[in-house]
């Protein structure tokens, strides 16, 4: 990473309170050479005003869900909220009730955990996850659209958060978004000229929540989009950081109920 400071164009962030939703954390077998520890981390935060940040582990992706939970407890720092990953078996789900998640990151596309989100396969776990208010992220890379919808409909009171979603997908997202009132995406990948400020003006900016895919793409780019975006100052700082810890509040109040 660069040790240069941001653009001038990106310092009025610094008056966002940013909440980026889209982290990862720790060695990466893949990403090796971009892979961040903590302190790097939390420097590359600071230099992207990033407040705080919600955080899985590549351990966990990669290799081993439980492993990546031990390895993401360890790592963890007070300015990051733990994507705790989640698994469908009986043992991973007691594993995952003694973390009390307010998050959890799922990755059950066939290049990862490689498992069905379907009732049958996956049910007791987001039946937890509701019950307890979790928030539950998603890259579209690891579901398709009608196990989406599926998984949304199903799970009404599950707040599901798509990441990694792409510019091309409004036709796919629109009409989600219309059907599931807990659906939500975020704007690491939502890039393209003039969309963010299209989609804030014809639907609000409530369902859209600031994300980066740090240590894999640089803050920048979604950063400068959400700075340049023709939308009120209120909007912009829902989208940065109050519409994520809307949803972090819910979880909280449910888990010390």
């Amino acid at each position: 990473m660069s040790g240069l400071p941001p653009e001038p164009l990106l310092s009025e962030a610094a008056e966002w309170d940013i909440f980026d939703v889209n982290i990862r954390l720790g060695p990466s077998g893949p990403h090796g050479e971009l892979a961040l520890d903590t302190p790097c981390l939390l420097q590359e935060m600071d230099r992207f005003y990033i407040r705080q940040g919600i955080a899985s582990h590549w351990t966990a992706e990669e290799y081993d869900a439980l492993a990546g939970n031990d390895a993401l407890a360890r790592d963890l720092h007070p300015r990051l909220t733990p994507a705790w990953a989640a698994l469908p078996d009986g043992r991973s789900l007691e594993n995952l009730k003694t973390r009390q998640p307010s998050v959890v990151r799922i990755t059950p596309g066939v290049y990862q955990h490689n498992f069905s989100s379907a009732s049958w396969c996956a049910g007791a776990l987001f039946e937890y996850l509701q019950e307890s208010s979790a928030v539950v992220l998603i890259s579209r890379n690891d579901m398709e659209w009608p196990a989406i919808d599926s998984l949304a409909h199903n799970f009404p009171h599950l707040a599901i958060v798509l990441l990694d979603i792409g510019y091309r997908a409004d036709r796919h997202v629109f009409p989600l978004l219309e059907r599931h009132p807990m659906l939500h995406f975020d704007s690491a990948t939502y890039l393209a000229h003039r969309q963010l400020e299209a989609y804030v003006e014809k639907h609000g900016p409530d369902r859209v929540l600031f994300g980066s895919r740090l240590p894999l793409y640089t803050p920048a780019s979604s950063i400068a989009v959400l700075a340049t975006a023709r939308i009120s100052d209120s909007s912009r700082c829902a989208i940065a950081g109050s519409n994520l810890r809307r949803l972090l509040a819910k979880s909280q109040a449910v888990r010390c109920a």
